[in-house]
């Protein structure tokens, strides 16, 4: 264990070394980002963006509209995006990091399936500018991270994959009404987002020492509700992300990310100990142009749901506790949508539940047989920590209890059906006793009582969430 302790921190103390002090001197107070830039359209928008001074731009995804297996194509189309004007201005004016989404990388909704990825893969790298000796050029993927600024200002900004190693998505059966979306989530747990290397490669990126994290997601990570790309998608590889975060205890977080042709703000409480944002940026082009109504997205903060757009993320170093500011700008450069964080938000511990072992809270009650009384037969909110389960001999219910023996007075119950066990299958969640056993839980339901027990009775999964895990 010791050897293993030496080895993290001599390997961390490399990675600073080789790649920090390159640009220890860059603090970063300005960092935009976009995505969906299609190359035979015009880009005035590059002029809203370089007005804003950015130290380092952040490409999202579809930075060009590619969708080929002839590299000849490819190629063409990012020579129309290097002659640009707007384009070439934005390279003047700051470093672009990057990564690609389904369009560059060169399939539409495409993942590891795609025949001619390792090409793909190469003429990015050109074009992006990245050295003929980089190990980048043998690595399998195009996943990346970089620092900037010194020990007490230092950005980190982890560029993840979700294309090259991503296992098939699952489409809905049936035909699917216009506008949402044709996938679900999968109930394979062996499928993947990132692939296993991927993954052991961000494990040691969360352990590097920063102030602010950067996490860009090419595709949305806390926005579930819609039926197209997104992480939840796998919930599974979602819930191990959530579970990473937390586990390295990885401070000053935040995700963007494009894809979707809008501009949103979405928040969770991913059990991570603090707010977990994901700034949505899409399109510099590719927005739509009209109004229209909005999708469900439980997690929404904010929205620009229609219009081109690109985001900016300030850091005031200033501050004794540094001031960031979450912001979605439009073509002609102003904010549509801004949240401001004080970094001291973005730290382990700033969420800390209010849900302990053997207590019970309806609508944010300690539960008593009079609050009981009170609201039966009506809607509830539960919050309570699962310290046993239990099912029928046909495994037709399953039930979370929130006492060991389900027959005493401080005992809830959540009943599972067969419809909520199927929903949660079709979730990612298909062992539902181990999913939720141990962890704090919210569930929302028609309160009843059975047996002289209150319960509710879950028959859909978003009625269900594990909102913390207890010690």
């Amino acid at each position: 264990m010791t050897s293993m302790r030496i080895l993290s921190a001599a390997w961390i103390a490399f990675f600073l070394a080789n790649t920090a002090s390159a640009d220890e001197k860059l603090v970063l107070h300005r960092i935009a980002f976009g995505s969906c830039a299609r190359q035979d359209k015009p880009q005035p928008i590059w002029d809203a963006v370089v007005a804003t001074k950015p130290e380092l731009f952040l490409s999202l995804g579809d930075n060009i509209y590619g969708d080929t297996e002839d590299m000849a194509v490819m190629k063409k189309k990012y020579d129309l995006l290097a002659a640009i004007p707007g384009w070439k201005k934005l390279k003047q004016t700051c470093p672009i990091l990057a990564t690609w989404d389904d369009h560059d990388y060169g399939v539409n909704d495409g993942g590891a399936e795609y025949p001619r990825k390792d090409d793909s893969q190469q003429l990015f790298l050109d074009f992006f500018g990245i050295p003929k000796d980089s190990p980048r050029r043998a690595q399998k993927g195009i996943y990346h991270s970089e620092v900037f600024g010194p020990t007490d200002k230092r950005v980190q900004v982890i560029v993840l994959d979700t294309r090259y190693f991503r296992s098939p998505l699952k489409k809905k059966a049936g035909k699917v009404p216009f506008g949402e979306g044709p996938y679900e989530p999968s109930p394979d747990t062996k499928a993947t987002m990132l692939g296993e290397k991927q993954w052991q490669w961000l494990e040691t990126q969360l352990k590097v020492p920063a102030k602010v994290r950067i996490l860009v997601s090419s595709i949305q990570l806390v926005a579930q509700d819609h039926g197209w790309e997104k992480w939840h998608n796998f919930p599974h590889e979602r819930e191990r992300l959530y579970k990473l975060l937390k586990d390295a205890k990885a401070s000053g977080l935040v995700c963007v990310s494009g894809d979707r042709h809008l501009a949103e703000l979405s928040m969770m409480d991913a059990g991570i100990g603090y707010p977990l944002y994901d700034l949505t940026s899409s399109g510099l082009t590719e927005a739509s142009q009209k109004w229209r109504r909005l999708e469900t997205n439980r997690h929404r903060v904010a929205t620009m749901n229609w219009g081109n757009n690109f985001g900016l993320i300030t850091i005031d170093w200033s501050k004794a506790d540094p001031l960031i500011r979450l912001q979605i700008r439009d073509g002609d450069g102003e904010v549509t949508i801004q949240e401001k964080l004080p970094l001291s938000l973005l730290q382990p511990g700033a969420i800390k539940s209010k849900i302990v072992a053997g207590v019970v809270r309806l609508n944010g009650m300690v539960m008593t047989p009079e609050i009981v009384k009170s609201l039966l037969m009506k809607e509830v909110t539960v919050e309570m920590k699962v310290v046993a389960t239990g099912a029928t001999k046909k495994g037709d219910l399953i039930f979370l209890n929130a006492d060991a023996d389900r027959k005493s007075e401080n005992n809830f119950i959540i009943v599972l059906n067969k419809d909520g066990q199927a929903s949660l299958a079709k979730a990612g969640i298909p062992l539902p006793r181990t999913h939720f056993e141990g962890k704090a839980i919210r569930v929302v339901g028609l309160l009843k009582i059975y047996n002289d027990r209150p319960e509710i009775i879950v028959s859909e999964a978003s009625k269900i969430q594990v909102v913390n895990e207890m010690p």
